[in-house]
């Protein structure tokens, strides 16, 4: 079935839900004929990028570029021209969707070299490529439909529900497992396209009745903290994705939001993306962990030497199933890289209880080795953020004369580093602690409200 069929057919059981921003409104069913009748005026394009200020239009232009089974390529503008420009010239598509007047208009680009894959794709998610050339992650129909499907099947919302929207459709998590899901599950959908704004947000949750929301534990645990000034009674369900995150800032947002479901998942762009999820039955025990795999996805934990790892034995985590992608466009070299017999390498640390639990540790790519000893920046970020005055924190590895380092930012409530180290002392051990540390106002973040990476 081409995905188009089916996100049509599942639309239309809940015709009369409404897709929704600000004061703009459009039902489900007039949402597909608004997306079947812009299809033809995509004929005779090959891959089309979408670029709007209004998430609301950036989902209708998707929707049409499925209709009309062209390959979409979805940007933000949150995140700046720079880095739109960036994935444009890696791809090279031959069309773009934008609505710089209100109104959705595409424009066609005559220079383009975009190369048709052997097996056209109806997604290029670019990774985000913020320190170098972005990865063009394709996506097929059944890639979607499977992993849509599968949400489906454990994401308890429905006809009842509202979710509240505010990350970029730019992120595969927002589209699939939001967007989509919300479609094929008949729930309204409600979009913010403002900036990150933790108080914001829980003033709309409260405004518009939104029972549904998903976001990173940086942005949920940050809403934590303000939730009692709204109490947004409406809220019943919250999934969480995006960053490593802590037992104790798990059981920090439960705490906060007693009456919700809460979700704890996992993903990565390459596997469209959801691997895995916990229960909500299971949350307030294992906060930590990220459930277990979705049901048609596996996964296998495997050591240095290449040997599948016994219960809490950490190593790499490989996913297998109809959710993985095709490859990342015009690097054959790349994607072979990360593939080995059929089985993809999320390059993340991961390990197992024996209930079957997944726990994510961190990248490998972030790993500090310092001293013989493995040292993840999620770890020691989670131990830390236990103390009260921590607002939020970023550990990274540097180098220097005596070799790999480790450094922190903090934001907090805290009158000097010397401060911040005494009490990194009363909670990590001595090969954890901070070389450097350095009190700022504020982390960067990405669109999605994820904390940016980097020193």
């Amino acid at each position: 079935m081409k995905l188009w069929h089916y996100l049509k057919e599942k639309i239309m059981i809940h015709p009369e839900q409404i897709i929704c921003e600000n004061d703009a409104e459009l039902s489900f069913e007039e949402a597909v004929i608004w997306a079947e009748l812009f299809a033809p005026k995509l004929a005779g394009v090959k891959c089309c990028a979408i670029l709007c200020q209004s998430e609301m239009a950036a989902a209708l232009a998707l929707l049409a570029c499925l209709a009309a089974n062209i390959p979409a390529v979805p940007l933000s503008l949150r995140y700046g021209a720079i880095h739109c420009q960036k994935i444009l010239e890696a791809i090279d598509p031959d069309a773009i969707i934008m609505d710089e007047d209100g109104e959705l208009e595409i424009t066609r680009i005559s220079d383009s070299h975009y190369v048709v894959p052997e097996e056209s794709p109806a997604l290029i998610m670019c990774t985000s490529g913020t320190t170098g050339k972005p990865k063009g992650v394709m996506l097929s129909g059944r890639n979607i439909m499977t992993n849509v499907t599968d949400i489906a099947s454990y994401f308890a919302i429905g006809k009842g529900d509202t979710i509240l929207i505010s990350r970029p459709i730019y992120h595969c998590a927002v589209l699939t497992g939001e967007f989509l899901a919300a479609l094929v599950k008949g729930t309204n959908i409600r979009f913010y396209s403002g900036v990150f704004n933790p108080p914001e947000l829980l003033k709309l949750i409260a405004k518009y009745g939104i029972t549904a929301f998903c976001g990173t534990p940086t942005l949920l645990s940050m809403m934590a903290r303000f939730q009692k000034q709204t109490a947004p009674d409406s809220l019943k369900h919250i999934c969480i994705s995006g960053e490593c995150m802590s037992r104790d800032i798990g059981l920090r947002i439960a705490a906060a939001f007693p009456t919700c479901e809460i979700y704890h998942v996992y993903g990565l762009t390459e596997a469209c993306p959801r691997v895995s999820y916990l229960p909500p039955a299971l949350f307030q025990t294992y906060p930590e962990y990220v459930g277990i795999p979705l049901r048609s996805t596996a996964v296998k934990i495997v050591n240095a030497q290449g040997e599948t790892c016994a219960s809490d034995q950490e190593g790499v985590l490989w996913v297998k199933g109809d959710n993985i992608m095709l490859g990342y466009y015009r690097d054959p070299a790349k994607t072979a890289q990360i593939f080995q017999d059929g089985w993809l390498c999320t390059g993340d640390i991961a390990e197992m209880n024996d209930k079957g639990l997944i726990k994510i540790k961190g990248r490998s790519d972030d790993m500090i080795i310092k001293a013989g000893m493995n040292i993840y920046p999620a770890e020691i970020e989670g131990a830390v953020k236990k103390d009260p005055r921590v607002h939020e924190v970023l550990v990274y590895s540097f180098e220097n004369s005596h070799g790999k380092q480790i450094g922190m930012k903090v934001v907090g409530d805290f009158v000097s580093p010397e401060q911040v180290k005494q009490m990194c002392g009363e909670r990590l051990p001595g090969f954890q602690i901070p070389n450097h540390i350095e009190l700022v106002s504020e982390l960067p973040k990405n669109g999605g409200g994820k904390i940016i990476r980097k020193r």
